[in-house]
């Protein structure tokens, strides 16, 4: 009997690869809390050819595999970061609390030239089992929300030109950060970068950190070989309630703040039980300011667009290594 199912017969999770599309061996990576996978879509580039003397389609033509989806989930590690940094240093920070760094500058971290490619598990439990696995897996772009009473977002749109059906069906193996939380603003803080001195009554922070990498085709095949990244773009933008004009004048002064724009993500907690995620945006400008609120009964806020040219992120958990 055929039945229908729901996404709780459904899972996602993904893994860092050693080589492009090579996979991964081991256990996956659990992108985070409240997992939704949207527009899954896979196509090979369907050519109809007509012909002469005939108003029908004569054949068919393919082209290059490509496929593509979007995972949004509620933040709980910071493994996400590999796939639009570079690779990750561990270390011990104390006791039993590991610190993982990921640094955009290539003179410190010169993996930063090329993009970390990943391999993409979609497992569907349904009347004909089946999972899905697509490798040489990019990420073009990253985005991070942050809102007050709400949780701490990511959207990774992801890439890929090689997948594969297994018609066994696996259960997930992805691994949890041990003592993972879901990030909220409760324990979220961001500083101003005119002062360096933490904002006041930040109400919304969208950041937007884009490899803009691509695929990479060759002759022979329709699947992709390799992939590369373009320009490191990381822009945002900040609401907070209005105090003065000083950040409008930041904008009049068009030039880069003095200080750093540092967004630290916490569970509140200290000591082995830490779990944090803390952001230091340098060369930060912004670019646009607006005022709303600007009506009868209404909270007046400052809403501004920001860019920066540098990114150090440094995450501390219990974990020794970044799973593979």
């Amino acid at each position: 009997m055929v039945t229908a199912s729901s996404a709780s017969s459904s899972f996602a999770e993904y893994g860092y690869e050693s080589t492009f599309g090579g996979g991964v061996a081991g256990n996956g990576i659990q992108f985070g809390k409240e997992v939704k996978v949207t527009g899954l879509e896979f196509k090979n580039n369907q050519l109809p050819l007509g012909q002469l003397y005939s108003p029908e389609i004569e054949s068919f033509a393919y082209g290059r595999n490509e496929g593509k989806c979007s995972v949004d989930y509620v933040v709980s590690n910071p493994w996400f970061f590999q796939s639009i940094l570079g690779t990750a240093t561990s270390a011990v920070s104390s006791g039993s609390l590991y610190q993982h760094t990921w640094n955009s500058s290539p003179a410190t971290d010169a993996t930063m030239r090329n993009i970390h490619s990943m391999a993409l598990k979609l497992g569907f439990k349904i009347s004909s089992d089946y999972n899905r696995t697509a490798v040489g897996v990019v990420c073009p772009s990253l985005s991070l929300k942050m809102a007050l009473n709400e949780t701490v977002k990511v959207t990774q749109e992801l890439v890929w030109g090689e997948e594969t059906v297994n018609q066994t069906f696996s259960t997930p193996t992805g691994v949890a950060l041990a003592g993972a939380i879901p990030y909220t603003f409760v324990h979220a803080s961001i500083t101003d970068p005119l002062t360096g001195s933490t904002l006041a009554s930040v109400q919304s922070f969208d950041l937007n950190i884009n490899s803009n990498a691509e695929l990479i085709y060759g002759m022979g095949s329709e699947l992709s070989v390799d992939a590369y990244r373009k320009i490191l773009e990381m822009t945002g933008k900040i609401s907070v309630v209005l105090y003065d004009s000083d950040l409008l004048e930041s904008v009049y002064g068009r030039a880069e703040a003095a200080n750093n724009l540092v967004v630290t993500l916490s569970n509140g907690l200290a000591g082995t039980s830490l779990r944090n995620i803390v952001m230091t945006f340098t060369g930060c400008s912004f670019s646009s300011h607006d005022t709303s609120g600007v009506e009868p009964g209404e909270l007046l806020l400052e809403n501004l667009d920001f860019q920066c040219k540098h990114v150090s992120v440094v995450a501390k958990n219990q974990a020794s290594v970044i799973p593979p």
